[in-house]
């Protein structure tokens, strides 16, 4: 018996049409590659600040010594040191500086640390001491805790504010 064996190929028209859509595809994804790479390089401030918050937290209980950290906005780098000013750990914004971050101030992120002042008045809410006086260069923690203190970030026309627990360099849930 002799069967007709039906060979099946693509046609021409179908392998074009497929080439077309893997060249549109590759050109979307070339397109975007130069910002696929640069967000690479940045993390959130505010996600760096948390990390920085517990291991400041984590050094000062183990060693059982003070840790200290700060912020430095020339590089975009928050820095935990102990008493000494030995660096224990780096936190960067940016993985590698970018070559315009000097020239335009949004990429720079703003940070402000603040004690919590002691509230008083008949609501408990107010403290007696004014922004000014409440202001830190930088957060003291000692056996694995800290003095209450927020961060203040502003970045990209963006203003955070983040409280964190003493004890656990948490951030707080802020009040509804």
């Amino acid at each position: 018996m002799n069967k007709a064996y039906s060979k099946r190929a693509f046609s021409l028209i179908e392998v074009l049409l497929v080439l077309a859509l893997v060249a549109v595809l590759l050109g979307v994804v070339a397109g975007n590659a130069g910002s696929f790479i640069k967000g690479s390089n940045f993390e959130p401030p505010d996600r760096v600040l948390k990390k920085a918050v517990l291991d400041a937290v984590y050094f000062a209980s183990e060693s059982k010594r003070a840790a200290y950290l700060s912020y430095f906005e020339e590089n975009a780098t928050f820095l935990v040191s102990d008493s000494y000013g030995k660096t224990l750990a780096e936190h960067r914004v940016y993985e590698k500086i970018p070559d315009d971050f000097g020239d335009e101030t949004e990429l720079v992120p703003k940070v402000f640390f603040y004690a919590e002042g002691p509230l008083a008045g008949q609501d408990g809410g107010n403290s007696i001491y004014d922004e000014d006086e409440l202001s830190l260069n930088r957060v003291f923690f000692h056996s694995g805790c800290s003095i209450p203190f927020s961060a203040e970030i502003q970045f990209r026309d963006e203003k955070k504010e983040l409280k964190f627990d003493p004890f656990s360099g948490y951030i707080l849930k802020a009040e509804e």
